[in-house]
């Protein structure tokens, strides 16, 4: 009897930056939105299969429609663990998917650890991280 195995390769088609902020995650947003002319907003908190437990991590997004774009604040700590265990120095992961914005990346970066708020952010190699499924939401 002939065996096929099924490989399904997820596509992680995100640019995303690390954030290093000692705020609430509301004060950030509010920077963010601010900074960057954007209208980030809360849903529903993220719910993650952690090994032990369910993580609840802060979630806020938005959606441009008019250039094709989603924006997602999310927080990489909750009282269960951290949604990213390999960047434990980061509190916020900032996503951005859609339009091709491989020219302003570094730009949005710098606008966000320029902020008073924020100690630092840096570009995040999504293919280097182990735990890059919980980012497919």
């Amino acid at each position: 009897m002939t065996k096929l195995l099924l490989n399904i390769e997820e596509e992680y088609d995100f640019f995303l930056i690390g954030i290093s902020c000692h705020a609430k995650d509301y004060r950030l947003c509010w920077e963010m939105n601010r900074l960057l002319n954007i209208d980030l907003a809360r849903t529903e908190d993220l719910d993650i299969n952690l090994k032990t437990s369910i993580g609840k991590f802060s979630f806020y997004e938005f959606i441009d429609e008019e250039n094709y774009s989603e924006y997602f604040l999310i927080s990489n700590r909750s009282a269960k663990g951290f949604l990213i265990p390999e960047q434990k120095n980061t509190d916020f992961l900032f996503m951005i998917k859609g339009a091709a914005y491989d020219s302003l990346i570094e730009e949005i970066s710098e606008k966000i650890g320029a902020s008073e708020i924020v100690l630092t952010s840096y570009n995040i190699d999504v293919d280097s991280l182990k735990s890059k499924q919980n980012l497919l939401f």
